[in-house]
């Protein structure tokens, strides 16, 4: 080792120290909030579970035809880069949400009681549009009432 490597690796040994202290624990991680809300033109049901949409989300979806929506399930998960990470919103749907080239993946499966999950959809948005605000949604009919919509609604996490 020479005279300048042993005057200047201390000094570096303390510069790399004090740039690993300055990086936030989860530096890099990606936090998606996923929500299951019904859209109906009824009334709020007599079930303490249910929470209307947040206000400045329900804007995003102000051309949609129903007048209410209610949040089933809310869940904030962090989103890995290779293992999709399953989230079960309900009994009947389930999602995975996985990283992907500065992507959020996320495939929405229907669930039956005793069969495997059935892919519905696979679809993407990028990581900077949810961290600029834009959601992610996806919506489909219930069978259980005429004129009533699930939504499947993605957005950027806490």
């Amino acid at each position: 080792m020479n005279i300048f490597q042993r005057r200047c690796a201390p000094w570096l040994a303390v510069l790399a120290a004090s740039a690993l202290v300055a990086l936030p624990a989860s530096a890099g991680e990606t936090k998606v909030r996923a929500q299951l809300a019904w859209g109906t033109d009824d009334m709020k049901p007599n079930d303490p579970a249910l929470r209307e949409l947040d206000p400045k989300i329900r804007e995003k979806f102000r051309h949609l035809r129903w007048k209410n929506y209610f949040v089933v399930k809310s869940e904030t998960v962090g989103v890995p880069q290779k293992d999709p990470k399953k989230v079960q919103l309900s009994e009947k749907c389930l999602i995975d949400v996985r990283e992907k080239d500065a992507m959020v993946e996320i495939r929405i499966y229907s669930a039956k009681a005793g069969a495997a999950p059935s892919l519905v959809k696979t679809d993407s948005i990028a990581i900077q549009k949810l961290k600029d605000g834009h959601v992610f949604a996806f919506a489909g009919d219930t069978k259980e009432k005429w004129d009533d919509a699930w939504l499947v609604i993605v957005t950027a996490g806490e």
